[in-house]
């Protein structure tokens, strides 16, 4: 339990200097998105981990996190509809996107293509049902109502719409903050003991993955279309590492 408090912490300590660098203070409402972002983060991990530490959230004889992803989910829209007034134009959580069918299929494709690499070099297990059927639909439901729904919403209503670094311009900075996040919650762990460990190329991935669905959520101003590819990229992965 410490463990996962203390990391939990951690993440938010690296991403809040990146914000503080991209955050419009203009904006009267940043230093409480700051603190709406900081607060969800925390609760959202701890309800998510619930089910590790309080023994009957668990569903004996399920090898995944079933009951967390529920209870995530719901602790989610519950803060979403308390707070949605803090998101300005940002609204997310809905299931009309706008479409664009082009870069909907280019980013479909290429998610597709990191899914079918991941699965070929890096899974090798025998058919499991339930992998299957969890992969196919509550992480990318949990992780993109909080990811993208929620926390990029709160970035994007108080972070200014491009940023200067000397010769570069980078549009949208919230999409990079989140992807960035994103990355770190899959790539940094405590290893042996309080040895803080960062799996570099999986951050790369989870980097990669977590900025496109960001830019999608962007675009589609809705959260359905990157639930899908996450779940596709998620089934994916793991389907041809037990077909292979």
């Amino acid at each position: 339990m410490e463990k996962s408090i203390l990391i939990n912490l951690v993440y938010p300590a690296i991403i809040l200097p990146v914000i503080w660098l991209v955050v419009d203070k203009s904006q009267n409402n940043w230093r409480k998105n700051i603190g709406l972002f900081s607060i969800y983060f925390f609760l959202y991990q701890i309800v998510l981990l619930a089910p590790s530490y309080v023994a009957w959230l668990r569903i004996d004889r399920l090898d995944w996190n079933w009951s967390g992803k529920v209870l995530a989910i719901l602790f989610s829209l519950g803060f979403y509809y308390k707070f949605k007034n803090h998101f300005s134009q940002h609204l997310f959580i809905k299931i009309r996107p706008q479409l664009h069918l082009k870069s909907n299929l280019i980013i479909l494709f290429i998610v597709s293509v990191i899914a079918l690499v991941e699965g070929i070099l890096f899974y090798n297990q025998g058919w499991d049902t339930e992998t299957i059927l969890f992969q196919l639909t509550l992480p990318g439901i949990d992780e993109e109502i909080a990811y993208r729904g929620i926390m990029l919403g709160l970035f994007a209503s108080i972070t200014r719409n491009k940023v200067t670094l000397g010769k570069f311009a980078i549009h949208n900075p919230s999409i990079w903050i989140c992807g960035i996040l994103f990355g770190l919650i899959h790539a940094l762990k405590f290893k042996d003991g309080m040895n803080l460990n960062f799996d570099l190329l999986y951050f790369t991935k989870t980097f990669i993955l977590g900025t496109i669905w960001s830019y999608m959520t962007l675009k589609a101003k809705s959260i359905l279309l990157p639930i899908l590819s996450h779940n596709l990229s998620n089934s994916l992965a793991n389907l041809v590492g037990m077909l292979k």
